[in-house]
């Protein structure tokens, strides 16, 4: 048992008071809900994100429009708001359904379609059900009213968080937990998304929360109003609930298993299958109303491309086939790459420690309180009831379907601040925590996740707008980083620190040319001589990317006026070298294997840190300002 745990709630007579939790809901609802309201969205927001711009669509076409068929008043809509556009809007072409059938094999139904013979009309290819949600709070507070409508979602989830929770414990313990699970996680960060992440998040948990809050709460002590939360109402409402998170993201169907297996367990069978029945109808109508929009089950399959600086109606001459650079559905899986045999065991086995400490989407960094959920369950004897296994299945069972399926790019690809796919997911840990009764014990996932988070949560538009920079100093720089993710890391979105070209040099060298993904800001780079200065009193981090492997990699390190003092390391390895002003010296290591990113290009971690700098302009430059330590230029021989 770990220090702090207690008996549950239902072997301790004095009732539950919901007042701390109303005042924690009501404090969240005013602080997150003012700001929704009163932001100027579009210039704190600097521009669209990821993939705003298709649901931000979206939602104003249902509020003005009354349909989700994309338009030239649509896109002419968008720039009121946003000087740049939709910038990354997913645009499809519909279809016309001639037959259809069903079938054994998913998604267990098919269907015989023709192209849409009006060229002109096109669909967004992205699910529906959040803007749907969103356009009543669209229609009366306008772009903000995505972000009221998280705020309401944030609330109600604390207001959830705290009763399940003080329904085991005291008011306080159970406050100070339920606060910890959304603040000082990177759930508060896509508040200012317009997203699904915390919509999806928001439905996880109240899906849970309906069906587990009967486990824990004495309906002596529950009010008249909430007793459907203890009987059969409450399994089938969670059920509905899953079916609409699934069809805003397929991997919400793997919260459902869960609850039917233990309504199985429980001998319940008939509940288990109305829910079921009741879970497959709703994302089956979902799904259906979305082939009677476009013609297509799939909203992310077919023709379905992005557009990034010109869009489809834009001029007379934008038309979609002219402008799409290359077709984006998600028809099928490469299962020739996800399963490549020579690296899906080497995938899995990394994928599995960076998921839970991996610097750029680690659930210990990012999402702390499910690694205290998991602890405390693990440790705590008297919290391991049944029904908290399911649970568990619920949560852990997407890890693992996730680092298989999508090896890589689970964090939810480029430009994602932590993992956006584990939101979902993530609602599912809360229901592991275990009766606590020191607050002391509670404060740990403040402190742990406040270290990480704080200047996350703090400026939320800034980190979204920057998804990477916060991984370039503090407690981060101690946390691996993850190669199975290369592609898709945040700080991709500068690129003029990733996939810079080096080595290639003249031909008399005769070296061949790589690629390096600078991980800092501690590194200057000189294209002009394919080398880089690593700041003064400072330690570069940097990835280096090949087409095949390579035996040495060499390290011209020159110093500048001051003698300066140079580690250098390669996987693991390192060398040490003092140079006095103006000296040259070479470092050679063997390369080894690397890792083999998706089994075609070996990538290689390194570092080099310099002990000392200098600022040009005090030694004849006037106008180089930069604090330099060493400069490097980097070989790789075959």
């Amino acid at each position: 048992m770990i220090p702090g745990t207690a008996a549950p709630a239902a072997q301790i007579g004095a009732p539950p008071s919901a007042r701390a939790g109303l005042l924690l809901a009501a404090l969240v609802l005013c602080v997150y809900g003012g700001l929704a309201v009163g932001v100027n969205f579009p210039r704190a927001a600097i521009g669209i994100q990821s993939d705003e711009a298709t649901y931000y669509m979206m939602g104003h076409s249902l509020v003005r429009d009354g349909d989700l068929t994309y338009r030239r008043e649509d896109l002419v809509r968008v720039w009121k708001e946003f000087d740049s556009g939709p910038s990354g809007v997913f645009l499809k072409r519909g279809s016309d359904v001639l037959d259809a059938g069903l079938m054994l094999k998913p998604p267990f139904f098919w269907l015989r379609t023709q192209p849409d013979p009006d060229r002109s009309r096109l669909f967004y290819g992205k699910s529906y059900i959040y803007p749907v949600f969103a356009a009543p709070f669209v229609m009366v507070f306008g772009t903000n009213g995505f972000l009221v409508l998280h705020a309401v979602l944030l609330a109600l989830v604390i207001w959830c968080a705290f009763l399940f929770l003080h329904a085991q414990m005291r008011a306080a313990v159970a406050a100070l937990l339920a606060g910890a699970f959304v603040m000082v996680t990177v759930v508060p960060v896509y508040f200012v998304w317009i997203t699904p992440e915390l919509f999806n998040f928001a439905l996880g948990v109240f899906a849970y929360f309906c069906w587990l809050y009967k486990e824990v709460a004495p309906r002596e002590h529950v009010g008249r109003r909430m007793q459907w939360l203890l009987d059969g109402r409450s399994d089938l409402i969670a059920a509905v609930l899953l079916g609409i998170a699934t069809f805003s993201k397929l991997w919400s169907a793997l919260l459902f298993p869960p609850l039917a297996l233990y309504l199985i367990w429980r001998r319940n069978i008939r509940r288990a299958t109305v829910a079921s029945a009741l879970f497959s109808i709703v994302t089956a109508a979902l799904f259906a109303i979305n082939v009677a929009i476009s013609g297509e089950w799939n909203y992310q399959g077919g023709s379905r491309a992005p557009f990034y600086h010109e869009f489809p109606f834009q001029t007379p001459a934008s038309e979609f086939d002219t402008l799409v650079s290359g077709i984006h559905g998600r028809d099928d899986v490469m299962t020739d790459v996800i399963f490549n045999p020579s690296v899906v065991w080497t995938n899995f086995i990394h994928n599995l420690k960076w998921f839970f400490i991996g610097r750029h989407a680690g659930l210990v960094p990012y999402y702390f309180p499910a690694v205290f959920a998991l602890v405390a369950f693990a440790l705590s004897r008297s919290g391991r009831s049944g029904w908290r296994y399911f649970a568990l299945l619920g949560g852990v069972g997407q890890i693992l379907v996730m680092i298989v399926g999508v090896p890589y790019t689970w964090n939810g690809g480029g430009g994602s601040v932590g993992n956006r796919y584990f939101m979902g997911a993530y609602g599912a840990f809360l229901f592991l925590l275990s009766p606590l009764t020191r607050m002391s014990t509670a404060l740990v996932p403040w402190i742990v996740g406040g270290l990480f988070m704080a200047p996350l949560v703090l400026n939320p538009f800034v980190t979204s707008f920057k998804p990477g920079d916060h991984t370039k100093s503090g407690p981060f720089r101690l946390l691996p980083i993850e190669l199975t993710l290369v592609n898709d890391w945040p700080i991709n979105n500068d690129p003029l620190r990733v996939r810079q070209w080096f080595g290639d040099n003249p031909p008399e060298h005769k070296d061949p040319g790589f690629q390096i993904y600078f991980l800092d800001d501690n590194a200057f780079i000189d294209k002009a001589d394919r080398s880089f200065w690593v700041k003064g009193v400072a330690r570069a981090e940097l990835l280096i990317k090949t087409d095949r492997p390579m035996k040495r990699l060499v390290l011209q390190l020159i110093a500048g006026p001051e003698p300066v003092d140079v580690e250098a390391e390669l996987s693991g390895r390192s060398q040490t070298v003092t140079l006095g002003p103006g000296d040259s010296q070479q470092l050679t290591f063997a390369m080894g294997d690397g890792f083999p990113y998706q089994g075609r290009w070996p990538v290689w971690t390194a570092s080099i840190s310099a002990s000392t700098g200098f600022v040009p302009i005090f030694h004849g430059d006037a106008k180089d300002t930069r604090f330099l330590g060493v400069r490097v230029k980097p070989m790789l021989v075959e």
